[in-house]
């Protein structure tokens, strides 16, 4: 087993510099049994923490240090589908790193897709899908529980979401960001978010940086189904065989990371999106976000 730490401290700019040009980085057959070892691993990088209950993210995990937590907990037989992280909030690291504890038994992999890739065959194959994407931006419709629901790949609570303590807090914090909102039976809330940009340029490359795969596959909620997961920023419908297409499209880009025990990946999170493949047996990934990115809504058309 190599030594972990020296690696990362004397390679760390050249290792940042080629995740820039590749995307995604994998760390195989060092010496990292552990959660702490990971956590001192991803120090050595000198980036910035940013802890995910500072995050806008609505999948349950749990912190195992300040800044290594579980990768979504969601059921095993759940697919999580291809996103960028935390693209369909108004924050987002630009790095993320996973750790795999323990390996499962049969499937589990994570899909990595390459996201400027899949913006080229876009472009090619519907044009006019990407041009209005790129002028009108996308809105996401979300609906929180009152309480974790461990068996969603969206369980976390609306509290703990947007960290309030009352619903007169979260109308006021939401209300700040530009988020329209509605409660629903059962303490439920629902939230549309402000007009967010789906093609987004990041240093030499420009990405099809958001949620659409994993909102219109996965999204899907019996609470109030005649409200839209997805429209164009301006509220406009979507053609399904423009969403149906972009899944077909960014699934064609994708390479398994079939995990192995102490394997670590360091992620682009501007250039490739990541998912989870279902699995059978025990499966512990761990994960860590970096450096995060701020951006304003678009101006609402």
């Amino acid at each position: 087993m190599a030594s972990f730490p020296e690696i990362a401290s004397q390679q760390k700019m050249a290792l940042l510099e080629r995740l820039k040009r590749e995307g995604a980085l994998l760390f195989r057959g060092f010496d990292i049994r552990s959660a702490e070892d990971f956590d001192r691993f991803i120090g050595q990088f000198g980036l910035v923490n940013f802890p995910y209950e500072a995050s806008f993210s609505n999948a349950v995990r749990r912190n195992r240090t300040e800044r290594v937590f579980t990768a979504n907990e969601a059921p095993p037989d759940v697919e999580i589908f291809l996103h960028h992280e935390m693209a369909q909030t108004l924050i987002f690291p630009e790095q993320l790193f996973f750790f795999c504890e323990q390996p499962p038994a049969v499937g589990g992999s994570t899909p990595i897709c390459w996201s400027d890739l899949s913006l080229q065959t876009l472009e090619q194959r519907a044009p006019k899908f990407v041009q209005r994407l790129r002028d009108r931006g996308i809105r996401y419709r979300n609906t929180m529980p009152a309480y974790a629901e461990l068996a969603s790949a969206q369980g976390r609570s609306w509290k703990d979401t947007l960290k309030v303590e009352s619903a007169e807090q979260a109308e006021q914090k939401l209300t700040s960001l530009g988020y329209d909102y509605q409660w629903l039976n059962n303490g439920y809330l629902s939230v549309r978010t402000p007009p967010l940009a789906a093609i987004q340029a990041f240093d030499q490359h420009s990405s099809f940086f958001n949620q659409i795969v994993a909102a219109y596959v996965g999204w899907q909620s019996s609470l109030d189904p005649d409200d839209p997961i997805l429209t164009y920023g301006d509220g406009s419908h979507i053609a399904i065989e423009d969403l149906e297409l972009a899944v077909e499209v960014c699934y064609q880009h994708v390479v398994d990371l079939d995990w192995q025990q102490g394997d670590v990946a360091l992620l682009d999170n501007t250039r490739v999106m990541h998912g989870r493949r279902p699995y059978q047996g025990a499966r512990t990934v761990l994960a860590s976000l970096c450096s995060p990115i701020r951006r304003s809504s678009m101006t609402r058309l």
